[in-house]
């Protein structure tokens, strides 16, 4: 039996999802499809466009056969952790036989050799990202910084300029770190950049679609499945924005103390006093964010870190969960009837115990319990905010 893996976050899911879902069941030649899904937040450090069971829905339908979550404490965070996780949660079903991402570039080689570099951390470039660091750059840029200084084609460190490509780079490392056995499974992207803003047809990046819902521009609506357009056409809540939790984040970071903001992921060299002082005058979030984002600290790490006090994330739950070699639990969001055999086989051969209902928590382990709880509390927050039902986390799997 050969079973593809997906990681993907389907905020929302487009046309250019269901051709990379085609191309790597067919490159796989795979009997099932397993997506390793973002819940209700996603890697940005932002709310996902719908809830996660809606998102799960979609990618049943369009083509899936079960979709299992990250859990939340990963999903927000910096790409390689990112990445991290969500290799481990597919690994641990024990079925997965092969992973699929999108990457930007046909220089295949590149991206192993970048990963090789990354992973092995040479001298060299330790010495030259601790360098880079200290110039308080970013880390992404003090890692390309640190890369350029090396004596390694320039093409080869061109490819972290786009963004599959970097997580194409860490999906690479975390594989080969925690399951060498899984076979890996580059599928090139078609249609626009990832960051256009503009559609281009059918085929249009996910952040040109999430600005052409904002802006109520219909010629979205070719971009994706009919399944999701309606949504998008009927929905006056789609999609869901940052600026929905604007008032409960800046609550929740006005009510921590500063050893309460250090324990943030991503919060280090004092920066808890950067976010105590601006949240103090800050009158919305996006006054807040821009206050405190450096050249140090991005937009994306400020929005993570604004996100995971929503959440009440810790730093240490994170570590926790990355510091097992296996993944702590499965939490299937949703799964085809004529799928089901993939949970049986899940659970005979798995790593991870499988989450289908609450009752099944009892199997866990109290770091597993304490994720899980962040978990089913991101879904609480959806179902206020909406101020509708998409409570289902004391509720079986969706079945189609």
């Amino acid at each position: 039996m050969r079973v593809v893996g997906i990681v993907a976050e389907y905020n929302p899911l487009h046309n250019g999802h269901i051709y990379h879902m085609e191309q790597a069941k067919k490159a796989a030649e795979a009997d099932f499809c397993i997506i390793a899904m973002s819940g209700n937040f996603v890697q940005r450090g932002e709310p996902a466009c719908a809830d996660k069971f809606t998102r799960a829905e979609w990618a049943l339908r369009a083509g899936a056969d079960m979709i299992v979550e990250i859990p939340q404490c990963l999903a927000v965070a910096s790409a390689e952790r990112y990445a991290e996780g969500a290799v481990k949660v597919l690994a641990s079903t024990g079925v997965v036989t092969d992973i699929a991402f999108g990457v930007e570039t046909d220089d295949l080689n590149a991206l192993y050799r970048i990963a090789d570099i990354l992973d092995r951390e040479p001298p060299a470039f330790r010495a030259n990202l601790a360098y880079h660091l200290k110039e308080g750059k970013s880390y992404p840029r003090a890692q390309f910084d640190a890369l350029a200084d090396l004596d390694i084609p320039r093409s080869d460190i061109a490819i972290l300029t786009q963004p599959n490509n970097i997580l194409a780079v860490e999906y690479i490392k975390a594989i080969r770190r925690n399951a060498p056995q899984i076979r890996i499974l580059p599928i090139r992207r078609v249609g626009n950049g990832y960051n256009d803003t503009q559609l281009s047809g059918e085929l249009s990046s996910a952040t040109a679609i999430r600005e052409a819902l904002k802006s109520g521009n219909d010629a979205v609506l070719s971009a994706m499945p009919l399944f999701v357009s309606g949504a998008a056409k009927f929905d006056s809540q789609f999609p869901v924005t940052l600026e929905t939790f604007g008032p409960l984040i800046l609550y929740r970071l006005r009510s921590m103390s500063l050893d309460d903001l250090s324990s943030l992921p991503d919060v280090a060299e004092g920066f808890e006093q950067v976010l105590a002082r601006a949240v103090r005058t800050a009158p919305d979030l996006a006054t807040f964010l821009e206050s405190v984002k450096s050249k140090r600290y991005t937009m994306a790490r400020c929005k993570r870190i604004a996100v995971s006090a929503l959440l009440h994330i810790q730093a240490g739950l994170a570590e926790e969960l990355l510091d097992h070699r296996e993944n702590l639990y499965l939490r299937v969001l949703g799964f085809l009837t004529q799928s089901r055999g993939l949970l049986a086989a899940m659970a005979s051969v798995g790593s991870a115990p499988v989450i289908l209902r609450n009752s099944d928590i009892a199997d866990c382990t109290d770091t597993a319990r304490d994720s899980l709880a962040i978990d089913a509390f991101g879904t609480d927050l959806f179902a206020y905010v909406l101020g509708r039902e998409v409570h289902r986390d004391a509720m079986s799997a969706i079945k189609l």
